[in-house]
């Protein structure tokens, strides 16, 4: 399930100036002083965001193995829909730049948002504006009112090789920001504290003085169209379930699901946990301790089984799970079971080339066109239905799915390709509403046939509505 979080304040504050622009709907980071006044002058942003909704999910199992959650935090460029304004002025005259790196450092304390729009001596505004202009902090001077910057005015006094966290370069300055801040995001969710971030240009970009100054913008969290930043997390696992299509000579997966009162559980001791497979004559073939178990999400647990071509042909085999205890409770042992199929059913070796298949697919989980109240968590069922039959359906491995949004012809993408979960008799993905924000949404599904990779577009759309939206409606 791929998580959005969005950030709960954010805030651009203005070199040895008391103003900040913490409602603005565009971060404006530029650098360059003025040669008349010889001094610099330049922007820094900060952010924050919460993650105590993914420190939730992790301690219901959602993501077991951190190691496997990964974390990208990502911004749109004011400059990145439109290819003349490259090089060009803002309307306040301000030269747009590029070549450029912009770096990420640390908070270091407490801070508030400011509530400030711009800053005095703009093109647009006069330094009497009050409903535009603010001082209250935070801003280069405070953190909040009356409490000063622990560590320098700026956040920080001087840049040192321990300030930067993470660096990207911007060629031509229209790029979006892109970071992996997985080891960041990661650590706060074991522990560390998190005051937020920032951006700023290097320092020596910052230090210039030129004839004008030298921006790049990006959409804040109080912009009104649908660019806001956020700090996207995915888990790089997906379930691939091979107790329907376990073949020999093969290395297949086998899972086994828990859920108490329909809810996915996990076990309340992981360490003893153990698995022996049966052979068709109810013999050991081989077992299994809890090391190699894998927590494959809430509830889900896996383990990895290659069993060789014998005389024995396409038999029953059993994987008894032990050890099983929920909610202090000691469950029977498990028994499932699977049959070997044929290996020449995987391994298709010959003269003859395999013809690809069309597969038409239609979803459960959400209706065409459905209307939903942002928040909940769908379980999204897709089926394949196999060509030139009536209703004959497969479980397919090499499925994936985008969801995206759309401004005219354009397509925007809100969950790039993912891979679909293969469960024991059907394909599957969690939604997560919660991280999308009102619009109206279009999925795709990708499948993979003999190297043949075909996009079915559209399969449905459905709407994310807002409380006002419902009130309307």
């Amino acid at each position: 399930m791929v998580i959005r979080t969005y950030f709960d304040r954010n805030n651009t504050i203005v070199y040895n100036r008391a103003e900040n622009t913490g409602k603005n709907p565009v971060a404006e980071l530029f650098y360059g002083g003025s040669y008349e006044a010889n001094t610099p002058l330049f922007t820094r942003y900060i952010f924050q965001f919460d993650v105590q909704r993914i420190i939730d999910l992790r301690a219901k199992g959602m993501y077991p193995d951190l190691s496997k959650l990964k974390h990208t935090l990502r911004m749109t460029n004011t400059g990145t829909f439109d290819a003349s304004l490259l090089g060009q002025q803002t309307g306040d005259g301000k030269d747009r730049t590029s070549s450029f790196d912009l770096n990420l450092f640390p908070v270091n304390q407490d801070w508030d948002e400011g509530i400030g729009y711009d800053f005095a001596g703009q093109k647009f505004f006069s330094s009497s504006d009050a409903t535009v202009i603010s001082t209250n902090p935070s801003n280069w001077l405070e953190a909040r009112t009356g409490d000063s910057w622990s560590e320098g005015a700026g956040i920080f006094s001087a840049w040192t090789g321990t300030t930067i966290l993470k660096t990207q370069s911007f060629e031509d300055g229209t790029e979006n920001l892109e970071m992996n801040i997985t080891d960041i995001v990661n650590g706060y969710l074991t522990g560390d504290t998190n005051y937020g971030l920032g951006l700023a240009f290097d320092e020596t970009l910052e230090d210039s003085i030129k004839d004008n100054l030298k921006y790049v913008g990006f959409f804040t969290r109080h912009t009104q169209t649908f660019y806001e930043p956020y700090v996207e997390s995915v888990y790089e696992s997906s379930i691939q379930d091979d107790r329907a299509d376990f073949y020999l000579d093969k290395l297949n997966k086998l899972y086994l699901y828990i859920n108490v009162g329909g809810v996915p559980c996990d076990v309340d001791t992981f360490s003893g946990m153990s698995v022996n497979i049966l052979d068709n004559l109810g013999e050991t073939f081989s077992a299994y301790t809890s090391s190699d178990i894998t927590h494959e999400a809430s509830g889900v647990y896996s383990i990895e089984l290659l069993v060789p071509t014998t005389d024995v042909g396409c038999v029953l085999y059993e994987d008894v799970w032990s050890g099983i205890v929920i909610k202090g409770v000691t469950r029977p042992d498990i028994e499932l079971e699977f049959e070997l199929k044929d290996s020449n059913e995987y391994y298709n070796i010959g003269a003859d080339a395999s013809t690809p298949k069309d597969y038409k697919f239609n979803v459960s989980g959400i209706k065409n066109g459905e209307r939903i109240k942002r928040g909940d968590v769908r379980k999204i069922r897709i089926n394949a239905k196999v060509p030139y039959t009536t209703n004959d359906q497969e479980v397919l491995n090499s499925l994936e799915y985008r969801l995206y949004v759309k401004e005219g012809q354009a397509e925007y993408s809100v969950v790039d390709y993912q891979p679909v979960n293969k469960a024991f008799n059907y394909n599957y993905f969690l939604l997560d509403t919660e991280s999308l924000l009102p619009s109206e949404y279009f999925l795709d599904i990708k499948a993979t046939s003999n190297s043949e990779v075909k996009t079915t577009k559209n399969v449905i759309s459905f709407s994310i509505t807002s409380q006002v939206d419902e009130r309307k409606g």
